[in-house]
């Protein structure tokens, strides 16, 4: 599974990335958001990458923590 490219090089372990890509990918499921780049994606990285950077580790808990990112924006 390739990695987000807004994830590469995020001071995280490999195994956190890897949690982040796949939320991420699951948000964007959830949403109807295509595989391809555009500034929606974009927007659900941020958010998944501010709950990393908040310390959450666990898939329930990342994707919680994204969708109250993204009602914020």
């Amino acid at each position: 599974m390739p990695i987000y490219r807004r994830f590469l090089g995020a001071p995280f372990d490999s195994e956190h990335v890897m949690l982040m890509d796949a939320v991420f990918e699951e948000v964007c499921r959830e949403l109807g958001l295509a595989r391809k780049d555009d500034a929606f994606r974009d927007i659900i990285a941020e958010a998944i990458l501010a709950c990393a950077q908040r310390g959450i580790r666990d898939p329930v808990e990342m994707r919680r923590c994204a969708r109250e990112e993204l009602q914020a924006v």
